[in-house]
């Protein structure tokens, strides 16, 4: 990290959506340049430099909350800014030259605006008008994170949508949209520039498990990867291209608070971290411009909160020079900060009327890790974070995150009342945002309660509720992936019945993760494919109006899905005929997935023994060179091996409880007996010790005949 950059705080406004603050192009090379912000307050500011002091130009009055804002005109200084489902533009001195209703029905979660198009999503819809006209349009079916339009031509346009089934598409008028399937979800799309050229074939990719990249859009009208970082981390929710200092850079934005500086790859390098700062809340929008003073470039970034600040290269000497200058100013707006801050809390004690309660502004995410198969739960709020409670009617397992520093408190619970889980975190003063990580039971399908108080607003209390889906820790999969690994033996399950394609979507939806807004049909046919994250057993689903069929490796699966079905199917006075078949081999195919970690985590384990030993040892002042060389191996890779156990203590007794539910499954299709856990794991005890494939399969299927083999059955097409 090469790069001096520093911190200074500009001007707060209310609660920011992502991509709702854009920087004007210059009038001249390296002067200050204008910014536009837009807030959940509905309220459109622009702000520049004059006379060294960061001044408002233009504000809006309040409205709906601004979702999106763009920047076009000629010159790219006409603004847009999105309101539920209307879009305003606004010359950069406040007037108001466009009110125009999209009359799509849901609110504008992305925009851009190309010339005389404007293109705009809601949910799974793509809407491009051109003049205020309708011109073409798309529904993708999976939710749309983000939208850019690039020339094709004088006539026609190029849409690249980035869609939650890990896809970006590529529409050019109505012809089929090209399809480029990436390693996970796309959140970003921003065009790669220079200064205020914008390139018209590359875009940069951000995705939802915190990787970048770089796309070319060909002439025979597909994208190609030029590269993409296989990093992984917090999502990424802000892009740009800016020269910060010798050479192109990248500006990343997290959802973790983190910004990065990377240098721009050239043919021969790959990017390089040169910046990193923790803004302790989740960036909105971050865009490279000079801002502070003219000949200084720097990052501007704008927080979910509100709060805009600046990572500017000029020296911090002369940053100092202009405080002490100021310093008497800076007092006098302290005074005024906590003035309002006394009245605040003042208003914050009268009694709230039930009937217009005060409300808390929310960000949330819950998002699947799936290396060790568990969630990552983010809490934000625009002010400090009071108490956060945690409530689920199904069993959760709250794990430990080194970057939480909040007290938690576990209350007893009554799992025949419907509580499983029930815990406080305390937060810190001045906590904004809050990272926890739990994990989910297969099977186990329910609702997760989370309430937050502020500790400004004591008194107001925001709820939200988090479904759980009954075969939570399974990870989507698409066609035009590769299907090595789906390679079977299948347990079948087969569903007749009056039903639609509609309902039986509506159903899986409660079973799957991550199902599509609405079902893709192919001949009036729908497929769905999982890999489980954390077996890697693999689920196929392929329904129609009246039937359904459903492939699973995984017997556990299987079951869960004709339990959930024939419930729902009850509910609505539904008649259903159910057909199973089950594959003696599926067993065979299941072990082989576990026992590689089941052997792996059992060497972890014992690993870790020896270590504890050796450090009673080292603390009788034994010399380590009187240990073997394995020991003094050992011991040189201590600190990885406990930070993997850490990662996931109770491994090996997860991996148990698999092949223990496994065997109950097993016993309930194939013999129609019921057992309890409790008295599969006492039958499954000595081979699990073994953890030999042979007698795990003899404990199965309780005969000496060979099980056939997993590959003597033909794989999914």
């Amino acid at each position: 990290m090469t790069l001096p950059l520093s911190r200074i705080d500009y001007v707060a406004v209310g609660v920011t959506s992502r991509g709702t603050t854009k920087i004007f192009s210059a009038t001249e090379h390296r002067q200050t340049q204008k910014f536009a912000v837009g807030d959940h307050d509905g309220v459109l500011h622009v702000y520049g430099m004059k006379k060294g002091e960061l001044q408002m130009s233009f504000k809006s009055l309040p409205g709906p909350k601004i979702t999106k804002l763009a920047l076009g005109g000629t010159a790219r200084d006409k603004i847009f800014i999105a309101l539920d489902n209307t879009v305003r533009g606004y010359t950069k001195k406040g007037k108001l030259f466009l009110d125009f209703d999209t009359n799509l029905i849901d609110p504008v979660s992305a925009m851009y605006v190309l010339g005389p198009n404007l293109a705009a999503c809601a949910r799974d819809l793509y809407h491009r008008y051109q003049d205020c006209k309708d011109a073409d349009s798309y529904l993708a079916g999976e939710t749309l994170y983000d939208v850019l339009l690039l020339p094709a031509d004088s006539s026609t346009i190029y849409a690249l949508l980035a869609c939650g089934d890990c896809a970006i598409r590529v529409l050019y008028g109505t012809k089929t949209p090209a399809v480029l399937r990436l390693p996970s979800v796309p959140t970003v799309l921003a065009l790669y520039r220079e200064g205020d050229v914008e390139s018209k074939d590359r875009v940069l990719l951000g995705t939802m498990d915190g990787r970048i990249g770089l796309l070319i859009l060909q002439g025979n009208k597909t994208l190609r990867i030029t590269w993409l970082l296989n990093m992984t981390g917090s999502e990424v929710t802000s892009l740009d291209t800016y020269e910060l200092q010798d050479g192109m850079d990248i500006l990343i934005g997290r959802q973790d608070g983190t910004v990065e500086v990377y240098t721009f790859p050239d043919e021969d390098t790959l990017p390089s971290l040169r910046f990193r700062h923790n803004a302790s809340e989740s960036i909105s929008s971050v865009a490279g411009g000079v801002i502070g003073a003219a000949g200084y470039p720097e990052v501007l970034v704008t927080t979910y909160s509100g709060r805009i600040f600046g990572l500017t290269t000029r020296p911090p000497g002369l940053l100092e020079s202009d405080q002490n200058e100021g310093i008497a100013k800076l007092k006098a707006e302290i005074q005024q900060l906590q003035e309002k801050l006394n009245e605040e809390k003042e208003t914050a004690n009268f009694t709230v009327d039930p009937l217009a309660p005060l409300i808390l502004s929310v960000n949330h995410r819950m998002v699947l890790n799936k290396e060790d198969a568990s969630y990552s739960l983010s809490i934000e709020l625009d002010t400090p974070i009071d108490n956060i409670l945690i409530q689920s009617d199904t069993p959760i397992a709250l794990l430990d995150v080194e970057s939480n520093s909040a007290v938690v408190s576990l209350s007893a619970c009554n799992p025949k009342e419907g509580n499983f889980v029930l815990a406080t975190y305390r937060c810190q003063v001045n906590i904004n945002h809050l990272e926890m990580r739990l994990r989910t039971i297969e099977g186990q399908p329910g609702t997760l309660q989370i309430y937050v108080t502020s500790q400004v607003q004591p008194k107001c209390c925001r709820r939200i509720s988090i479904p759980i889906s009954a075969l939570s820790l399974h990870v989507r999969q698409y066609e035009d992936d590769s299907t090595e690994s789906v390679c079977g033996p299948f347990n079948e399950l087969k569903v007749i019945g009056s039903f639609t394609v509609a309902e039986m979507h509506a159903w899986l939806s409660l079973v799957l993760p991550n199902i599509p807004e609405r079902p893709h049909l192919k001949d009036g046919e729908a497929v769905l494919t999982y890999v489980s994250s954390f077996v890697g057993t693999t689920l196929k689903c392929t329904y129609k109006k009246g039937n359904a069929v459903f492939l699973g490796e995984n017997i556990s699966s299987i079951l869960i899905l004709r339990d959930i079905l024939t419930r729902e199917a009850t509910k609505r006075k539904i008649k259903l005929d159910v057909f199973s078949d089950t594959s003696d081999a599926s067993i065979s195919r299941v072990l082989e997935l576990v026992l590689p970690r089941l052997n792996a985590a059992h060497e972890l384990i014992t690993k870790v023994k020896i270590l504890n030993v050796l450090e009673e040892w080292e603390l009788k002042e034994n010399p380590k060179e009187t240990l073997c060389s394995e020991y003094q191996e050992l011991l040189q890779t201590e600190t990885e091996i406990k930070s993997q156990m850490t990662k996931d203590n109770a491994i090996l007794d997860r991996l148990h409880a698999v092949i223990t539910d496994l065997y109950v499954d097993w016993e309930r299709a194939k013999r129609a007996r019921r057992l309890t856990s409790k008295d599969a794991a006492e039958k499954l005890s000595a081979a699990l010790e073994t953890r030999e494939l042979a007698q795990l399969l003899q404990a199965f299927i309780n005969t000496n005949s060979t099980v056939p083999a997993p590959s003597s059955t033909p794989s999914i097409t």
